[in-house]
Formats: structure tokens, sequence, C-alpha cells
């Protein structure tokens, strides 16, 4: 009976598994596999800033910058008009220019703002309103007409014949910060001329699959190129950064998986000196990370690639369970049927335990952990599964060996010699206990793109990740008039030369744009411009007094304005309106402007950001430590009692702090990849502690916690090889749990393990 039950079961996971395969093709063919890397994006923790910091960032995402400088000026032109001709021919970019306001429709712009003649006036300007002087309007009204062929002024005298919105429009598209040589841009530092090119990419050359080919790309042209002497070439711009370690972590970890994996499998093979078993074992990981996959894809709309990186202990925990199993046939001859009844009672304790404690990380309101919940809960599930229905019937074949008793090798007083040491590496941490939070300690960006962006923001002002000043309003209205009085009053306390950038530079306020139509009309009305008004004629004249009914608003100006700026947010009743400041805002300044105004501004740092949702990102890791070691504790009582179950349960415990300990006694400091560490180190030592309790010191148990240690040992202990900080400090933590974990496991005392009789 319980033969056909485990045939049935064997059918059933054959079905399980196709299934899970097609909902993975299906998606794949789909396209609807998306993929996230962005921290804030799945941190949903209660507040605005992830959402503020997206829209802020979105208009710099796609955008690119090239400064291109050589001993010989000539030269460095012919390069740079060379690689924006190749660079375009890429199929990669939206734009490339020379000078981004070249790409700017100065006629729709005109049309657009020549139905508001009155209603624009620059910063000079609205100085000369603010001091009732005329003559200023009449001096740039003089200097303007003096320019006919100026398209500005040809464009838009008709609808604004007083030429202040012609004005406007130069001084908006002007930059004092660069000159021009035969009609390209540059700007000179120490004597040295730097050529700009602007690139605005296509969203998809910079998605994660496709970042480092488009930069791969970008590199050959750069290179084909490039003359003797070779060009200096300044890069800014987020796709370098993210190909640059998008390209490094791919590397590493196909390196490593390749190395562990071989390992992995040379290990099993030397173990059993049979390829079923090494197929078995391949079989228990593929079907757990199927199963893992194909949830993440049903439950949620975008796969963030953290998770996968925290999801992928499954694998030392999938491992875990395919060696007790192989072992127990291995040294009991039992098979099938009769080696799933011996076995499940093992596997089960050793599961729920794990099991329960990923499944609390869904209690957690953070969608990153959610993840991983659901990914190893799913994966868990199915590996059970498979081991119990599918790996228990492929052992038929092994060969019998003896299950004799094995013996400590070790006095109590090496084991309680660990336990002291390891106690003591635990007090001296605590004293000197330091979580470290800071975006900045887990860059892996190469130093050579670090030092070209410090470079472009001297020369130009340009940021990567600019810090940005939020303002809410009951409206955009109140919004903008805000901006004006940030912008005012910021100007006023710093002399910086940093921009704020920000719509309300091409959209004044409708009180600002009212108060200049209403100083001009009134100019014209009390005969303060008749030098002008005398050269335009009636007609225009007549239409310019005539009171405007509508004004420029958001939803009135120009699709490609509109992208060059974060866009207005709708959140709790309240409108919120960003401006990126282009600089950084110390806490003085910062003091100084929100005490000058009447209204309360937020300023965001966007490193600072990350900081901070790593920070509470962390606690909430911890809130999670603590409920999966009260659920632990619970498990191992109600299994084997109180004084057993808490004995037994405080090992893995013990384990994973002490890895805790040292770590941070080597690297000065413990982050949440350390801690999300401890997770897998608390599963992998349940399982030791679980088979050992079950079926007493003996042979296949033993070998199977050391084998699954050394595999854990390898797989994750390549990682401290790895450039990348959080990687190597993930490793780090896991080398030493699972090396201490077996330690403690080898040299463990019989008295403290009820010892059952080996049942051949």
């Amino acid at each position: 009976m319980f033969n056909l039950t485990q045939t049935r079961l064997q059918y059933t996971w054959v079905v399980v598994t196709v299934l899970l395969i097609t909902v993975l093709i299906y998606n794949t063919l789909h396209r609807s596999i998306k993929f996230d890397a962005d921290i804030l994006n799945l941190l949903d923790i209660g507040d605005n800033a992830g959402l503020l910091t997206k829209v802020a960032s979105e208009p710099f995402q796609n955008k690119a910058l090239l400064l291109i400088q050589h001993s010989d000026q000539q030269q460095a032109k012919t390069y740079l008009r060379q690689i924006q001709s190749a660079i375009a021919e890429l199929n990669v970019s939206e734009q490339i220019s020379f000078n981004p306001r070249d790409n700017l429709d100065i006629r729709a712009l005109v049309a657009t703002y020549s139905d508001y003649p009155l209603a624009f006036l620059n910063n000079d300007g609205q100085t000369a309103r603010d001091n009732n002087d005329y003559s200023f309007i009449i001096s740039r009204y003089m200097q303007m007409l003096s320019q006919p062929s100026n398209p500005l002024v040809s464009l838009s005298i008709n609808k604004a014949p007083l030429l202040n919105l012609a004005d406007w429009f130069s001084a908006q598209l002007h930059s004092n910060q660069w000159k021009k040589d035969d009609k390209l841009l540059y700007i000179e530092q120490q004597g040295q001329r730097y050529y700009p090119l602007f690139i605005e990419l296509k969203s998809s050359a910079i998605q994660l699959d496709q970042v480092v080919s488009t930069v791969t790309l970008i590199e050959q042209v750069l290179q084909q190129h490039q003359p003797t002497p070779a060009i200096t070439i300044i890069k800014s711009g987020l796709l370098f950064h993210s190909a640059a370690v998008t390209q490094r972590a791919q590397f590493e970890m196909q390196l490593f998986s390749v190395i562990s994996l071989i390992g992995v499998l040379l290990l099993t093979l030397i173990s059993f000196r049979s390829l079923r078993p090494l197929l078995g074992i391949v079989l228990l990981i593929s079907a757990s990370m199927l199963a893992g996959m194909a949830a993440l894809v049903m439950i949620f709309a975008k796969i963030h690639l953290l998770s996968l990186v925290f999801a992928i202990s499954l694998i030392g925990i999938a491992v875990d369970y395919g060696y007790h199993i192989l072992f127990a046939a291995k040294y009991t001859g039992k098979s099938g049927a009769e080696l799933t009844k011996h076995i499940t009672p093992a596997l089960l304790m050793g599961a729920g335990t794990t099991l329960l404690s990923y499944l609390l990380l869904l209690l957690l309101p953070i969608p990153l952990l959610q993840q991983v919940a659901v990914f190893v809960g799913a994966g868990l599930l199915f590996a059970i599964f498979t081991g119990l229905t599918v790996i228990t019937s492929w052992s038929a074949k092994n060969v019998t060996v003896s299950p004799s008793i094995k013996q400590p090798r070790a006095t109590n007083k090496v084991f309680s010699l660990l336990l002291g040491v390891m106690l003591v590496c635990s007090i001296v941490a605590v004293t000197k206990w330091h979580f470290e939070d800071n975006i900045n300690i887990f860059n892996s960006t190469p130093q050579t793109l670090i030092d070209d962006e410090i470079k472009v923001s001297k020369l130009v002002g340009n940021l990567q990740y600019p810090r940005f000043i939020s303002v809410s309003g009951k409206d955009q209205q109140q919004v903008l008039q805000r901006f004006e009085k940030v912008r005012h009053t910021l100007k006023t306390l710093s002399n910086s030369e940093y921009e704020l950038r920000g719509i309300d530079q091409w959209l004044p306020s409708i009180d600002t744009q009212q108060a200049n139509e209403q100083w001009l009309m009134g100019g014209i009305k009390d005969g303060q411009l008749n030098p002008i008004v005398s050269l335009i004629s009636n007609d225009s004249v007549n239409k310019l007094l005539i009171t405007p009914t509508a004004w420029m608003t958001v939803d009135k100006l120009p699709t490609f304005i509109q992208q060059l700026y974060p866009a207005f947010i709708e959140h709790t009743d309240e409108t919120v309106g960003i401006l990126s400041y282009m600089g950084p805002l110390d806490e003085q300044l910062y003091s100084q402007l929100q005490s000058q105004l009447e209204f309360e501004i937020n300023y965001y740092d966007k490193p600072a950001q990350y900081s901070a949702a790593l920070s509470k990102l962390r606690h909430y890791i911890l809130y999670f430590l603590a409920m999966a070691v009260v659920a632990l504790l619970l498990l191992m009582t109600l299994r084997y009692g109180w004084s057993a179950g808490l004995k037994l349960g405080m090992f893995p415990l013990l384990t994973a702090f002490s890895a805790l300990a040292v770590t941070l006694l080597i690297s000065g400091y413990v982050t949440i990849f350390n801690l999300l560490a401890c997770i897998l180190i608390l599963a992998l030592n349940v399982d030791y502690v679980v088979f050992l309790k079950e079926h007493g010191r003996v042979n296949y148990v033993l070998k199977s916690i050391l084998l699954s240690a050394a595999t854990s040992a390898l797989a994750f202990g390549m990682m401290v090889f790895s450039n990348t900080p959080a990687i190597w400090q993930f490793g780090l933590t896991v080398l030493l749990g699972v090396s201490l974990g077996w330690l403690l496991c080898y040299f463990m005392p019989s008295t403290l393990l009820t010892q059952k009789e080996v049942q051949v």
C-alpha cells in the first residue's frame, strides 16, 4: 500500500514539475519576468522617501556625458564628431548632441509661450519689476531689436512685440558656463579645453539585461577612433556605473558558481563513488530552484535581484537534505518506501523549523524579504517533496555499509574549550559592536569611474546622484510659488554656482505671471514704455491690453520640457514638487534656508536615502531573527522536551552569533548581509542538530553533516574572494558559521544526545 502511495506521489511530482516549467517558459516567452535592482523600490516602509527619490532620479537615469580633452584642439574636435556619428549608428540612443539646447524645438516653444506675451520676465526683468524700473525693459528691447537674425526675435515679435519673451528665452537657453568653438561647446580649466558629448539613451538600452552590451558598444567606438597620443575621455552617467558593477558581479558569480559546482560535484562523487547520487543532488537543487523561481514569477510583478542573492541560500539547505537521504540509504541499506519512512521525521523536523523561520518574513512589511520568504518557502517544500518521493527511490542500488556507532574522538574538555572560545569571541565582539548601514561601503564601482564623476562635478556641476529638495502644497500653483521662494532664498544665502533645477525655470507660478503682466500692461497704459509702443502697431498694442483669461500651466508645457524635470506627485492629499540641487547642501545652509521660509522643505541625498533604507531593513531583519529564534526554541522544546530542546536549540544560536562576532572582529563592523547569512547558518545548523538527535552518532549522520558543511563552505566560502563588499561579507559569515557548526557537532558529547538504536 505504501509503495502504491509513493508511486502516485512520484506521478504527482512529475505533473507539478511540468507545470512549474510551463509557467517559467510561458512568462519568458511573453517577456513578463521583470527584474529590479533599486533597493528603494522594494522598501515600502510607509513614507514617500523612496517614491520621491525615484521620481527625482528619473530625468537623469538615461543621460550620459562624455568630456573630450586633447592637447591638439583640432584633433579633439575631429574625434568628437567621429564618435558622435558612430554612437548614433549604434541604435542605443534617443538623442546625441554637442549641445542639448540644439534638441529643443524652438519654434514649438515660442508658439506655446507666445499665447502669454506679457507673462514672462527673466530674473533681471523681475528685479526691474520689483524696482519699477521700466528703463530696463526699454534697454533690453533695443538690444534684442538690433538682432534681427536671432530666431527668438523673429519668431516671437508678432505676438510678443515687447520682446520680453525673446529676452526670457535667451536667458533660458544661454549658459555662462559653456563657451563656443566652431559651433561646439567647451569648458576650460587650467588651460585645457573639454568638449562635451551629451547622450540620451533609449530606455531599453539601460535595462539590467542590456546595459553591459550597450556600454561595450560605446567603449568599442571610443577605442576605434582613438588617435595617437590618446584622447582623454571623462565619463559620467548611471549606465557606466551599472554596467561596471553588473559585469563584475556577473563575472564573479559565474566564476564562483562554476568552481563551487565543480567542487560540490567532485565531493559528492568521491563520497558516493557513483553517478546516481550525483544526479540525485543535481535534481534536488534544480527542483528547489525551479519551484522558488516559479513562485516568485506567479506572485510578484517584479523580482528584485537582491532577493535572488539572499534566496540562493536555498541551495545549501536543499543539498543538506539530499546528503542525509543518500547517506541514510548507503549506510542502512534501506530504499524506497522503507527509506522514506525512516528518514521522514528528521527531514520534516529540520525542514519545518527552517520553513517556519523563513515564512515569518512574510509578516514584515518589506517586499524584498517577502520575496525571499516566497522563494525559499516554495523551494524548500518542493525539495522535501522531491527528496521523499524521487531521491529515496533512486538510492536502491547503493552498497550497504555497517552503521557502526561513531564514538567521539575528543573528550568533553575539547568541546568545552570550543564553546569557551566561541563565548569569549562573542563577548569581546559585543564590546565593539557596530552596525554599518552606509551605502558607500557597498559601492563596488571601479575607482576610475568614481574619479571621473568627481572631475565632471568640478568641471560642469553635473552630478550622477543629484540631491533634491521636496516642497509640498495644496496644489501645483502653491508648490510653484514655494519653488520661487526657495530659489530666491537660496540665492540670497549662498553664492554657490551649483544649479537648482526645477520646472519653475520654465513655468513661473500664475501669481508671478499675473504680476509680470500687470506691471508691463501698466507701463503701456501709463506711457512708461512709449519708446517701445511708438514702434509697435496700434493693433498689436490693443491685443497686449486685452486682459488674459488663461495662464501657462503644467499641462500646456511641451512634453520635451516636462521630461527635463521631476514630475509633481500627489501624496496624502497634497501636491509634492521636486527641485534638483547639483551640489551639497550642508546642515548649516539647510537650517538657514528652512529658518527663512514659512513652509517646511525636505532635503534628500540619494546615497543617504539608501543608507537610511538599509538601516530600516536591518531593523526588520533583526525582528525576523528574533521571531525565528523563538520559533526554533518552541519547536525544539515541543519535539524533545524543555531541557533537551533548549540545550539543542542553543547550539545553532551560539554558532550564528559567534560567526557574526568573528566577522565583526575581522572587518570591524557588521551589515545586513552578515545578518542574512545568519539565517542560512541557523537553517543549516538546525538540520545538523536534528539529524544527530533523531538518528544518533552513526556514520551516515556524521558523514552527511561533514559533506553538507564542506559543500556549503565551498559554495559560499568562495564569496570571500569577491570584490563586491556585500558578497564577500555574506560569504565570510556563512563560511565561519558552517565551520563552527560542524566542529560543534563533531565534538558534541554523547550525553547531550539520546541515541537511538540503529535499525538495519
